[in-house]
């Protein structure tokens, strides 16, 4: 009985990996976002929404880094606020990129 007690307090006691379900709905309201929020009929409009595909093929491809190394951090939060504040830094980059 004691041995099941310490693997109980002992699993209940380990760090929970990365919230993929946060991620993948961040993922969807982060796409829905730059659609509506960066397109425009211009070259400027292009390159956001092509900065923002590649933004979002790297998180997908970090995400499944991390699970398949089985990651049990907390580095998904900073992943998770960079999805939802993507149009706002895209459109940032972009006002530096075209005014400068």
């Amino acid at each position: 009985m004691e041995v099941a007690e310490v693997a109980d307090k002992s699993a209940s006691t380990e760090k929970k990996g990365w919230n993929y379900s946060s991620l993948t709905c961040a993922l969807i309201v982060g796409l829905l976002a730059q659609c509506v929020f960066l397109p425009c009929l211009c070259a400027e409009g292009t390159a956001k929404i092509n900065f923002a595909i590649v933004f979002d093929v790297l998180i997908v491809l970090r995400i499944i880094l991390a699970k398949i190394l089985k990651q049990r951090d907390k580095g998904w939060i900073f992943y998770l606020i960079m999805i939802y504040t993507s149009p706002l830094w895209i459109e940032l980059a972009a006002w530096i990129v075209f005014t400068h």
